[in-house]
């Protein structure tokens, strides 16, 4: 039996839940599938080729001759959506790269033309969004205006790599330094202020590491150094180069370009920190899954949520209130959190009976041994409907056109003959019978 051809791509590149997925996939059916990642960089390709992992650099003579190939896509951002029309009964399932409370797709107010443009392709193309919980069954189905039973609540990949990492043993190997040596390990990691074709969602201050006004990083250099704690800052890729970078014995900068060559990705650190510092990033709900604290800075939350807003319109009930607006109040709520008198966990709301990432459920789901399941439908969209009326029109102006030439062909060898000294003398002899 055909082997099926499984895609894979993520951004940034061989990370989440598709490389979580992936993962699994090769431990459980080993062989008996093709697996492709798909990639933006050409460093990143020679690094996953180096080790035995099939890569190929997007938008290459190699991957526009690969595509058609697949079977089934899997992907972090839609990155292939408009490749899947190439391909002839292919399915294809979005993982998403989240959950959080930033509103996407069609509950995002005031939503560009371009986004708006990309989620109604979104929803024409996909056959499937994986989520963990029903609660996000129905927030996906309603923000990207998909069909609930395209939406299975199965899981959420990533947290496998979340749960299960080494994580203290994999930042040690980052950072180049013991993390066992501190007394706790602060993890701090904002969100991307700025999305596709959106004006900024917020005014940041730039200046410093926490956006605080009223703040010095010297006494939070300070603070840490007594307390012996270690703050890891790892900012979104897009936004890296908008802010302050210090680096001290107390404060490491990591980035994807880090992780990558080592062979990781934020998911195989993030349970070695004790408290994790974000503002609205998904990675806040991310962490509740391992029951450790999490601090919300909301110092822009009124210009954020006007700008950009909150699912539910509820900040409080995705942070729990354990948010904070000025430096002072922050340094309250860490101690109080890191002593753990404050614990305070929604992990039940957001994942149910969620045990990991799964990526178990979702195979079962997708697949019977190594090849799709029956169960699996292709989502007929008007796009792939206009596709396959687009296919039929082309064979029949092939066809009519093969007729013509045919016919064409036939025409000149007529005036061939009727031009021969055969013919005339034929048509002589015809006259002198008359």
């Amino acid at each position: 039996m055909k082997k099926l051809n499984i895609t894979f791509c993520s951004f940034p590149d061989f990370s989440g839940n598709a490389k979580a997925l992936y993962k699994y996939m090769i431990k459980r059916y080993k062989d008996r599938m093709n697996y492709t990642w798909i990639v933006y960089n050409d460093s990143t390709m020679k690094l996953l080729n180096d080790k035995g992992i099939k890569s190929i650099l997007i938008g290459t003579d190699e991957f526009k001759k690969y595509i058609p190939k697949t079977n089934v896509f899997f992907t972090t951002h839609a990155n292939l959506a408009g490749d899947k029309i190439k391909t002839k009964n292919s399915i294809y399932v979005e993982l998403w790269h989240g959950i959080g409370p930033k509103p996407v797709g069609f509950l995002t107010e005031n939503l560009s033309k371009k986004d708006k443009n990309w989620y109604n392709f979104l929803k024409e193309t996909i056959d499937y969004m994986i989520v963990p919980s029903e609660l996000w069954r129905v927030l996906f189905s309603t923000m990207f205006n998909i069909n609930v039973q395209q939406v299975l609540p199965l899981g959420l990949p990533l947290l496998d790599e979340i749960k299960k990492s080494n994580g203290k043993e994999n930042l040690s190997k980052l950072i180049g330094v013991n993390v066992n040596r501190y007394n706790k390990i602060i993890m701090y990691m904002p969100t991307f202020k700025k999305g596709c074709g959106r004006k900024l969602e917020s005014n940041y201050n730039k200046n410093n590491i926490l956006n605080f006004y009223d703040y010095s990083d010297n006494d939070f250099i300070e603070y840490l150094r007594e307390n012996k704690y270690l703050l890891i800052v790892k900012r979104h890729p897009n936004d890296e180069c908008n802010y302050v970078k210090i680096e001290n014995d107390f404060i490491k900068n990591i980035n994807d370009q880090m992780l990558l060559k080592q062979g990781l990705n934020v998911n195989n650190i993030l349970n070695a920190g004790d408290l994790l510092i974000t503002d609205y990033s998904s990675l806040g709900l991310e962490f509740c899954f391992l029951d450790k604290p999490v601090i919300y800075i909301a110092t822009d939350l009124k210009e954020y949520i006007k700008n950009r807003g909150v699912i539910l319109k509820d900040y409080d009930f995705w942070t729990q209130k354990n948010y904070c607006y000025s430096y002072k109040e922050f340094i309250y709520k860490l101690e109080k959190n890191l002593q753990n008198k404050n614990k305070i966990n929604i992990k039940k709301e957001l994942y149910g009976s969620l045990e990991d990432g799964g990526c178990d459920k979702i195979c079962d789901f997708l697949f019977d041994d190594n090849q799709i399941s029956s169960k699996v439908k292709r989502y007929k969209s008007k796009i792939f409907e206009l596709e396959k009326q687009n296919e039929d029109y082309e064979n029949i102006i092939n066809e009519q056109i093969s007729t013509i030439k045919k016919l064409t062909e036939s025409d000149i060898e007529l005036k061939q003959i009727k031009n021969s000294r055969s013919w005339k003398i034929l048509e002589k002899l015809r006259k002198l019978r008359k």
